[in-house]
């Protein structure tokens, strides 16, 4: 596994106002203190603005690369925490600016940053307290603990809401709950009223999968699981994720795990 490689940890208390350019990848959570903040991506055209002047702070969680500039003032009270690192998943894409995470092959965007929540907040606080008091130690064990809490912090980034009537993921949801198969893509989207070619776009614009191939990893998953963790014949787990009998579920195992299910049933149960 591959972990995000930590160059500097740590908070800064003190007021200030200045302009800066980004050198590194950072993550920032910001709490308290700020006045404004102006960022800015490479290209010069702005990011985000943020003027507490006359209103609340935001709790924030905010990604930054190389050739930003940000234009910001502190108060007294400033809090904010700053993880630096190198870390090749992450990359910033000039040519859209947008931030991505590449994950075996799949370019999965991420947002710059995150308004936080009062409970988000408190837990991404002491994550980077945390994750700064392991970093300052020399101890390789610790340091180990700082990373695996970067790619913690890292995965908020990863939890972009969805409104709960949105289309797309209405459709997502009724191809994982169609465990037996018992409807065409088409069909659910005859169901829906959506054309069909438009929400197959969307979805693989959104997850970055086809609706395809989806429930095709659906059902292998929970193949495998029953194989595992289930005492049922291969039959019954025919049965159980719709297909319409094992020598249909053999030739879909084989073509996609190179193993009969026996063979696969055999080894996943002698390690259970």
């Amino acid at each position: 596994m591959i972990l995000p490689r930590l160059t500097n940890a740590g908070v800064y208390t003190r007021a200030e106002k200045s302009t800066q350019k980004v050198h590194t990848f950072w993550v920032a959570l910001g709490l308290k203190g700020v006045v404004r903040n102006d960022t800015y991506f490479p290209d010069g055209t702005l990011c985000s603005s943020f003027d507490c002047r006359s209103g609340k702070q935001k709790a924030l969680l905010t990604l930054a690369a190389p050739g930003f500039r940000t234009v910001f003032e502190y108060g007294e009270d400033r809090e904010n925490w700053v993880v630096m690192f190198v870390f090749p998943a992450i990359v910033f894409s000039e040519s859209d600016n947008c931030f991505y995470w590449d994950y075996r092959g799949h370019r999965l965007p991420v947002p710059q940053s995150i308004e936080l929540k009062p409970q988000e907040a408190a837990e991404l606080r002491h994550l980077f307290a945390t994750l700064c008091q392991f970093f300052q130690s020399t101890l390789p064990k610790n340091q180990l603990e700082a990373e695996l809490l970067s790619l913690q912090i890292l995965q908020y980034f990863l939890r972009t809401p969805v409104p709960a009537d949105d289309h797309v993921e209405l459709f997502r949801k009724k191809l994982a709950e169609d465990t037996l198969w018992e409807k065409s893509i088409s069909e659910h989207c005859a169901d829906m009223g959506v054309n069909r070619d438009q929400l197959r776009k969307e979805f693989f614009q959104r997850y970055k999968i086809s609706p395809g191939e989806y429930r095709i990893q659906l059902r292998l998953r929970r193949i495998t699981h029953l194989l595992a963790y289930s005492d049922l014949t291969l039959k019954e787990i025919a049965f159980e994720t719709g297909m319409k009998n094992p020598s249909h579920l053999s030739s879909f195992v084989r073509a996609r795990c190179g193993k009969t299910p026996s063979l696969l049933a055999r080894e996943y149960r002698k390690s259970r």
